[in-house]
């Protein structure tokens, strides 16, 4: 195991503790989502009654040269299948928890609801 995936982990462990925290529904951790028999992605936590995902991303991770762009991809991808992901810093883990359970139990109310968005587009200012 290299320090970064235990780093990684630590990261992903902030976030199950503040979902357990919050008593928000308990969703599947690095799960492997497929369409068919094709891997789409693993993503870092996934709430499958909702389609929603969560990724932990740190700078280090996913703003090196050759990292951004895959990175962009994979949530195009998932994004393409229908899937909520939601995109949270460790730091906004550690230092705003409320608006990250914030962000998590909008989204998982919304895929509650009946199933389209809940939000109006407005006419760029003129």
């Amino acid at each position: 195991m290299t320090p970064t995936t235990n780093l990684g982990r630590a990261r992903l462990a902030d976030l199950r503790d503040l979902v357990k925290r919050a008593g928000l529904p308990m969703p599947m951790f690095n799960a492997r989502l497929c369409a068919g028999r094709v891997v789409i992605a693993v993503v870092d936590v996934w709430w499958p009654e909702a389609a929603v995902a969560a990724e932990v991303d740190s700078r280090g991770w996913h703003l090196p040269p050759g990292d951004w762009e895959p990175a962009l991809r994979r949530h195009a991808r998932l994004t393409a299948h229908g899937i909520l992901v939601l995109h949270f810093t460790p730091k906004q883990i550690r230092a705003e928890p409320a608006q990250v359970v914030a962000a998590i139990r909008a989204a998982l109310d919304a895929a509650r609801a009946d199933g389209r968005p809940r939000v109006r587009a407005l006419p760029p200012s003129a």
